[in-house]
């Protein structure tokens, strides 16, 4: 007896009609708020990405000097999209000087640098390819996303010089083509 009176009081347009509204709107509700919650995940990934992408990243490695086709350079990279302050550098071991004598302390060579824009390299020091060639270097690069701010960021690792190391004509500079094209000049006109 209740099954017929359900079943005609659904037979009836409008109460049919306001059934479907009633699941209509609550199935809107349901999507509204799934919405809303993929949003917002959506906003919060946004903005962690647009932070984590304007960042400094600073990295050292020693390249090939175009000065010499046996020597190499210290170099400091800003591979990120924001200018690194309060650049710190310790590679251990140390670096020997530009001309080869020992370095004044053996254990570690450090820089520091007050700021490196991004995409930019510093050159900071000058060593002969075959008293590095061999040996494997521990870098720690440091540096602060403002000016004197207490919260630094930092890079450990180890790298080899002969892996920036490429000799040969394809590193030397201009100079060097000029002297190569000098001792030619003279070597043509004794014979």
């Amino acid at each position: 007896m209740w099954f017929e009176n359900w079943a005609g009081w659904f037979t009836e347009a409008a109460n049919a009609l306001a059934v479907a509204q009633l699941v209509a709107a609550f199935v809107t509700a349901i999507a509204t708020f799934a919405l809303w919650r993929v949003t917002r995940v959506l906003a919060v990934e946004t903005k962690t990405l647009a932070a984590m992408t304007s960042r400094p990243f600073v990295v050292c490695s020693l390249e090939s000097s175009p000065a010499s086709a046996i020597a190499l350079n210290l170099t400091l990279r800003n591979t990120g999209n924001a200018t690194a302050f309060d650049v710190k550098l310790q590679l251990s071991p140390a670096l020997e000087k530009p001309d080869g004598s020992p370095p004044d302390d053996e254990t570690m060579t450090k820089w520091e640098i007050s700021l490196l824009p991004p995409g930019q390299i510093l050159t900071t020091q000058g060593v002969l390819g075959p008293t590095v060639h061999d040996k494997v270097f521990s870098a720690t690069v440091s540096w602060a996303s403002l000016p004197g701010a207490s919260v630094r960021e930092s890079l450990s690792y180890k790298f080899e010089p002969k892996d920036g190391f490429r000799g040969g004509f394809a590193s030397k500079g201009v100079h060097h083509v000029a002297e190569e094209l000098e001792k030619l000049r003279k070597q043509l006109t004794k014979t």
